[in-house]
């Protein structure tokens, strides 16, 4: 997919939940507020659509609480809290896919 493909996709997507207007998502549930900020792309990536904080990292809000979708993503993929920061382990740039994503641990050559 090139760059062009991707950003249309992700402009086509919008990250916003059916029936809600832009700019709010009215999410009900982690899962729901992270999967309406994503897009599928070429090679198992998901690129995120949605708001980024400190350096670039995506983040996503639900009931008032802020998480990094890397974290979400990786708890959900791997089954257990991460150690230290986590980072995308692939080329994709911004890639959430939780299969794509590394702990301190796993970066040491730890178990997933």
């Amino acid at each position: 997919m090139t760059s062009e493909e991707i950003a249309a996709a992700l402009d086509a997507a919008g990250g916003l939940v059916p029936g809600t207007r832009p700019g709010r998502v009215r999410a009900a549930s982690w899962e729901e507020a992270f999967n309406a900020r994503t897009v599928p792309v070429e090679g198992d990536h998901l690129a995120w659509s949605g708001a980024t904080g400190h350096r670039g990292t995506p983040v996503v809000g639900f009931q008032g609480q802020v998480e990094t979708a890397y974290r979400l993503a990786f708890r959900w993929h791997h089954g257990r809290e991460p150690e230290g920061n986590v980072r995308p382990k692939c080329d994709f740039p911004g890639c959430v896919a939780g299969g794509h994503l590394a702990d301190r641990l796993i970066r040491e050559g730890g178990t997933a």
